[in-house]
């Protein structure tokens, strides 16, 4: 069954590519080819990519229809526009007599792309506002419901939190970032990410002014560090490391202490008093009362809790759990630099979760850093077989105890024989090897887990379209301005919306919100005033227009070739820049199966996407 439900993912996913992404340029070109077919000009091609053709069909009224080889957009060659035949190739009407046309049938057939892309869009916003769109109650917020002590910025490089460091709470709420105001929590996100504060020694800041849940105001200044989304494009970002409120209603899991002491399905947490004298706190989410317990040692904890319109406190005693498991680490040298190694032993079949997995197969969780020559031997998932140490025999490896002897040698080699993901046998050896042994942990936990949380926001299609124009100005300065942490790095291809495309295919809602973007971005870019795009060809018929004479089409086609090789040196960049982005976002989700085994699964309620235990962690998204 597994197997089938992965079938039709793909499947889905697939068709959502081509409908949504395929769909967006075939809208635009469908706009050109409408207008010129209205304005009576003569269409030579209507062509879904660039360069060779691939497949396609001559229509009756004499236009070659096609799917070209390089899909990155699209074409509706007109000869009677502009000669573009280093772009759309050879024509075959050229030196024929045609028609010529006017101004307005120029600026009608140019335009006409980016208003089939909005009307596209449109039609999206329309669905989404009929059918709502799904939202969570902290990210329709200012509310800080976490604050995380340390962060991670690139793997393996651990932070004390600029949110921590400042002194934030959850509960406070932030009203505005750099003097824009952030009435919910994704626009602090968004401001946070795109900022270009930065203090006397270049390093970034950002200006907070919060609300203390105490009703008083300050102005905060804060360091945001830049964390780094993928291991292999970087993409570093500024976060601070904070997270929204949860809804924090809950349900106990059966036989846990919450349950014991009363706690019933659908009670709503409040506040948690832990007897240290300080009186109860008051809880913003399931992350903040995990940092309360686990810096407990009382061995009896008061939970206040909204039962229908009554609080009532209910006393637990928190229980300790297994939490992770314990974890080997190989420190060796590579040309000079120590590397790290981080194995954690899994089942033979990695998405076997049972607790009743056996667990003798030694995985590779990560190897840093990522841009390390190893980590390309050492990918997340590889199944290490056995080591051989010096010039010892060959030993597998099936517990954390046959590793241990590399503890107490004296070699400065130790050989890896390994099977990586792809099935394919791979062996190499280390120089000056350190094994260590990380100790299983505990967690301590009442037992609770929230409930999913179902809402949903009408939003009219001019408050979705707001809200794409204000991310998509908040980018581009962002872009612009040398104080940002955002470059022409941060952009994504074709590689990138595909992929989020597929991921996305789970929820239409989600799609149509991507589509909204994608489209609304398509239409600005398309009418820039630059040769190649549609607002070139404006500027260049708005300039004969003004001029009253004809711009030599040698020059044209001079400018033309010029701005396409700037194009194609752009998108390549991109391209490059999203195929290594897409390579560790694999990695990413490989290290993410083998890390849930590092965890120790409890018998806690079946969750969803929405539904966090008592001891989960919140990170910013």
């Amino acid at each position: 069954m597994l197997a089938i439900s992965s079938y039709f993912d793909s499947v889905r996913g697939i068709a959502i590519i081509i409908l949504f992404l395929g769909g967006s340029i075939f809208v635009h070109e469908l706009g050109h080819f409408l207008a010129a077919k209205w304005r009576g000009l003569k269409v030579e091609r209507f062509s879904i990519g660039f360069g060779p053709r691939v497949f396609g069909w001559k229509g009756k009224d004499g236009v070659d229809y096609r799917i070209s080889l390089l899909p990155l957009g699209g074409y509706v060659s007109l000869p009677q526009l502009a000669d573009m035949e280093a772009i759309e190739g050879k024509s075959e009407v050229k030196g024929e007599p045609l028609p010529n046309i006017s101004y307005l049938d120029k600026i009608i057939i140019f335009a006409a792309g980016a208003f089939f892309n909005i009307v596209f869009a449109l039609f999206c916003a329309v669905i989404l506002w009929a059918v709502k769109i799904p939202t969570s109650e902290g990210f329709s917020t200012n509310i800080i419901g976490h604050v995380e002590k340390t962060m991670e910025t690139q793997p393996g490089e651990i932070v004390q939190s600029p949110a921590f460091q400042a002194g934030l709470k959850p509960g406070d709420r932030i009203v505005s970032v750099d003097g824009n105001a952030t009435p919910t929590f994704d626009k602090i996100i968004q401001a946070v990410a795109l900022g270009t504060g930065r203090d006397e020694s270049g390093a970034p800041e950002a200006e907070l002014e919060i609300e203390r849940s105490s009703g008083a105001r300050e102005t905060v200044k804060l360091k945001p560090e830049l964390v780094s989304l993928n291991p292999r494009s970087g993409d570093f970002i500024r976060m601070l490391g904070i997270a929204p409120i949860d809804s924090l209603t809950i349900v106990p899991g059966k036989g846990y202490p919450a349950e014991k002491a009363g706690v019933q399905k659908g009670d709503k947490l409040v506040a948690c008093d832990i007897h240290d004298g300080n009186g109860a706190q008051k809880i913003f989410s399931i992350a903040q009362l995990n940092d309360i317990l686990n810096a407990s040692a009382k061995e009896k904890i008061t939970l206040t809790l909204l039962r229908g319109n009554a609080e009532i406190a209910l006393d637990i005693k928190p229980r300790k759990i297994p939490f992770m498991r314990e974890l080997g680490i190989f420190r060796f040298d590579e040309n000079g630099k120590t590397r790290t190694l981080k194995l954690v032993f899994t089942p033979e079949k990695l998405d076997d979760f049972s607790p009743a997995a056996t667990r003798k197969t030694l995985r590779v969780l990560e190897a840093l850093p990522y841009d390390s020559d190893y980590a390309s031997v050492f990918v997340p998932g590889t199944v290490i077989d056995g080591i051989a140490v010096g010039n010892g025999s060959i030993r597998a490896v099936a517990a954390m105890e046959d590793l241990l002897p590399l503890k107490k040698t004296e070699s400065k080699t130790v050989a890896v024989f390994m099977t990586c993901p792809d099935g394919n046998g791979a062996n190499t050896t280390l120089q000056n090897v350190k094994f260590e042994d990380v100790p299983a942990t505990t967690r301590t936990i009442v037992g609770i887990m929230q409930l999913p949380e179902k809402r949903l926001e009408r939003k009219t299609p001019w408050a979705q379209f707001a809200d794409v124009i204000d991310l998509m100005i908040a980018s581009i300065s962002g872009l612009v301005n040398p104080k940002s942490d955002i470059g022409i790095g941060h952009l994504n291809s074709v590689i990138t919306i595909s992929e989020t495309y597929y991921a996305l295919a789970f929820d239409l809602r989600r799609v149509l919100g991507l589509t909204i973007l994608l489209n609304i971005n398509l239409a600005f870019l398309n009418l820039l005033p630059i040769p190649v795009l549609d607002g070139g060809h404006i500027l260049i018929a708005t300039l004969q227009r003004i001029s009253r004479r004809k711009i030599s089409q040698t020059l044209i086609n001079g400018v033309q070739y010029i701005f396409m090789l700037l194009f194609l040196f752009f998108m390549g960049f991109i391209l490059v820049k999203d195929f290594s982005r897409s390579r560790g976002n694999s990695d990413l989700k490989a290290a993410a199966l083998v890390a849930q085994h590092q965890y120790v699964l409890d018998d806690l309620p079946a969750g969803t996407e929405n539904e966090k235990s008592s001891g989960a962690a919140e990170t910013e998204k």
